[in-house]
């Protein structure tokens, strides 16, 4: 029981710190390229968000079922 709550809490800190630098990196990319707009704001509230938080859950379940099988 309490090693499966470990293991969650270092899933969720793991997803946390994937998705922030996604979120940085798509922030760089964001200022760089996208004019800054109340449309844009919310293409990026609305969309870009959910993507990122998706992405970066996808990314920390490959990982630990990596080092799992390793």
């Amino acid at each position: 029981m309490m090693k499966r709550l470990v293991e969650w809490l270092i899933y969720l800190v793991f997803t946390l710190f994937i998705f922030i630098v996604l979120w940085k990196g798509t922030a760089y990319l964001w200022e760089a390229f996208v004019p800054w707009n109340y449309k844009t704001d919310i293409v990026g509230l609305f969309i870009v968000i959910p993507i990122l938080s998706a992405l970066s859950f996808i990314l920390s379940t490959l990982v630990f079922q990596y080092i799992k099988n390793s």
